[in-house]
């Protein structure tokens, strides 16, 4: 107490208390420091009994998600059916950027919670896997040339409805390409949610991922087909920046997608081990 004393009374050039008789009494000076000092305790004692806490219900935040068009058909609706129960103020903001400027954006908190499938989300990153999605084959159900079952060689020849999105390929293009197998392509466009019309009312055909054939499947009178050769199937995950890990509102978040979608499938959060490029 003695050398605190000391400094302070060094730093403000002023005794701050003095003997009286048995007493210390305190000084004009610290008289008038007092209040403030004692407003600054009771800021900094509020301060330290805060909790990072959100509560769902009453919250009125905006949350940004990053998921491509598919996302949107297939996951986007289940997703706002539940939280217009649970957090029924929130407001829900899907995220119009290119891929490749996704880490900059998750990193500076611009976009919350990516779904899809996005490997170039690397270090720096965690992930949740949710399901495991496969491709199918898609084409109008009175198709002249196909019955229940695709070939390989009506697949080669048969031209095709392609997405391609700027500056991206798309996981089926990439597979195909290491297998080596070449297609016709008639008609490219950016997004797939005008692909199943086309499809639909052409003999045209196309692969997409089977859960966004299922909703598209009331656009138009299509049918699925096995693809002809072997695709894998792929895993689509949740995706966070480490920044925001502990973030009460990302991680309620990230509760609520697993649930929907995670069943007894998946596997726990981890935090991507991957170097970035």
């Amino acid at each position: 107490m003695s050398n605190a004393l000391a400094r302070l009374r060094q730093i403000f050039d002023d005794p701050l208390f003095v003997r009286t008789g048995r007493l210390m009494q305190p000084t004009p000076f610290a008289e008038r420091l007092a209040e403030p000092i004692r407003q600054s305790c009771a800021l900094i004692d509020r301060t330290l009994s805060m909790r990072n806490t959100f509560q769902p219900s009453t919250s009125t935040r905006t949350f940004t998600f990053y998921m491509s068009d598919i996302g949107e058909v297939v996951n986007l609706p289940i997703i706002m059916s539940r939280l217009q129960k649970l957090a029924p103020h929130i407001t829900v903001r899907v995220a119009s950027i290119l891929q490749r400027h996704l880490q900059e954006a998750m990193a500076s908190g611009e976009v919350d919670l990516a779904l899809g499938l996005f490997p170039s989300l690397k270090t720096g990153f965690y992930e949740q896997r949710l399901y495991s999605e496969k491709f199918v084959c898609i084409a109008r159900a009175d198709h002249p040339q196909i019955g229940k079952m695709i070939t390989q060689k009506q697949f080669s020849v048969i031209p095709h409805v392609v997405v391609q999105s700027a500056g991206h390929e798309s996981a089926f293009d990439q597979i195909i390409k290491r297998q080596g197998i070449k297609r016709v392509i008639a008609v490219t466009v950016p997004h797939f949610v005008g692909l199943p019309i086309t499809v639909g009312y052409s003999d045209f055909i196309a692969t997409i991922p089977l859960r966004a054939a299922r909703s598209f499947s009331h656009l138009a009178k299509i049918k699925f087909l096995k693809p002809p050769f072997k695709i894998p199937n792929y895993d689509i995950k949740q995706h966070w920046h480490e920044r925001y890990h502990r973030d009460p509102m990302n991680r309620w978040m990230r509760g609520v997608v697993a649930e929907l979608f995670l069943g007894d499938r998946g596997t726990s959060g981890r935090r991507s081990r991957r170097q970035l490029d």
